[in-house]
């Protein structure tokens, strides 16, 4: 979504720009309208969760992170970050705070965050973008890096990842090249050419960098594949991805959709998200209720962790005003995807999320189990063994609007937890539970083998 500095700068009138104020004739206006048509186009899908292909996954014990996360620097918010399981924080290593003036670079401030985040055990993921306003004296940005400019980039990119060889775990070349109007609009080549060599340049730099590419919006075919081709994908680790739905199972249908394209050009290396999520308020199509989000948040994660995805990053962390706070007239959805408040506060979603972080790392996803009986497709079933937490996680909803009875069989100590409050219960190991919308996060700690059964 909308990676914003402080100030974000309107396009056609060079005059500041407030985080969450949007201004009639400006870039982000327009970056908002165009993303509401596009979310609006993924509103119908399927009515059942699509299930993935693959058997079993292995879910990577530093799975979880948040996108915009470790800004304040402070003992509070890294606090917070440790209590939801949080392992990696992503953010935009901006050039144009880097090189403010050619040739001069500042990294006070950044070394100020790696060095705060490296401390508090979280691992980065930095992205590397955009411009600076050197590049166009006599004119507005082109929103883009021309061949010309290139050469400009690559120095940027060399300094920053000399400078913090070591410090950053992964690096991510560019952000969303594929949405209209937004950070990319240039031609197609210009930006894979712009991919493969700063691969090249930061691999020549420090040959143990982890790389990534991408961070597509959804899934685009025809420049992934245009990208391979071009070998604009050889010095890549892994892709960054952004499976954005108006519903959870439309974001596993883009999943699934990436996973296909890359199994066509033979593109084994990892699929991370480092973006996805959903407002809580404003005008996008996206938008879902308080009430709906812990559910959101644990559909997705479950879908993408069963996937294979290498790491799952939400978008974000905070949301821009506290509850009850929010300026009349305010409607940009930029301003509420947070899963807290700016105040610590946590949004429903947090809890959700809290617990899929605690449970799922160093887990293993297997579609083999539990044995079923009488279960229809509208019952979504993930079974997660094993994992740091030392027990199996069971995770259960229903695609349809009813209630259907069922009987589980577990073996050792069972909790139900509530996904909105994250407060626990405790099950027989003969239990009854009625599967709803909202879904059941169910642990136990036995090695018995699980077996659900709907009862009629």
């Amino acid at each position: 979504m909308c990676i914003r500095s402080p100030l974000m700068i309107c396009e056609t009138s060079n005059r500041p720009l407030r985080s969450g104020k949007i201004a009639v004739g400006c870039a982000p206006y327009r970056r908002l309208i165009c993303r509401g048509l596009l979310f609006s186009l993924f509103a119908v899908s399927c009515a059942s969760t699509p299930l993935p292909k693959n058997s079993s996954a292995v879910i990577p014990e530093d799975f979880f992170g948040i996108v915009h996360a470790g800004r304040t620097r402070t003992r509070e918010e890294y606090r917070l970050l440790d209590e939801m399981e949080v392992r990696w924080i992503l953010n935009t290593f901006y050039w144009d705070r880097i090189e403010r003036e050619r040739g001069n670079f500042y990294f006070a401030d950044y070394d100020a965050f790696v060095d705060t985040a490296n401390n508090e055990g979280k691992k980065i993921l930095a992205v590397l973008g955009y411009e600076t306003p050197w590049l166009y004296p006599k004119g507005k940005s082109k929103r883009y890096i021309s061949p010309e400019n290139i050469p400009f980039f690559l120095n940027f990119v060399e300094e920053t990842v000399r400078h913090f060889r070591g410090r950053v775990h992964v690096w991510n070349i560019w952000n969303e090249p594929n949405l209209m109007f937004s950070y990319w609009k240039g031609p197609r080549k210009d930006y894979i050419e712009l991919t493969r060599l700063t691969a090249q340049r930061i691999r020549e730099v420090d040959p143990d960098a982890y790389i990534m590419g991408g961070a597509f919006w959804r899934a685009p075919a025809g420049l992934i594949k245009s990208m391979r081709k071009a070998g604009a994908m050889e010095n890549l680790d892994g892709l960054a991805f952004h499976p954005y739905s108006v519903y959870p199972r439309g974001a596993m249908q883009a999943h699934d959709k990436l996973l296909n394209i890359l199994s066509t050009i033979n593109y084994s290396n990892p699929v991370w998200i480092t973006e996805v999520g959903y407002p809580t308020a404003g005008w996008y199509p996206t938008k879902v209720s308080l009430n709906e989000f812990p559910a959101y948040v644990v559909k997705t994660i479950t879908g993408a962790a069963a996937r294979g995805a290498r790491a799952l990053l939400w978008y974000q962390l905070l949301d821009d005003y506290n509850k009850n706070e929010v300026p009349p007239g305010t409607f940009n959805s930029e301003d509420f995807f947070g899963l807290v408040y700016p105040n610590y506060e946590r949004k429903n979603g947090a809890w959700a999320y809290q617990l899929c972080a605690r449970y799922l790392p160093g887990s293993r996803y297997t579609s083999e189990l539990p044995q079923r009986e009488n279960v229809p497709s509208n019952i979504a079933v993930f079974c997660f063994l094993g994992g740091v937490s030392g027990g199996n996680t069971l995770i259960l909803w229903n695609d349809r609007n009813s209630i259907q009875k069922a009987k589980l069989s577990l073996s050792g100590p069972v909790l139900l937890h509530d996904i909105t409050s994250g407060k626990n219960s405790s099950l027989t190991a003969e239990a009854a539970v009625e599967i709803g919308k909202t879904p059941l996060f169910i642990t136990w700690q036995g090695a018995g083998i699980p077996r659900l059964e709907i009862v009629k």
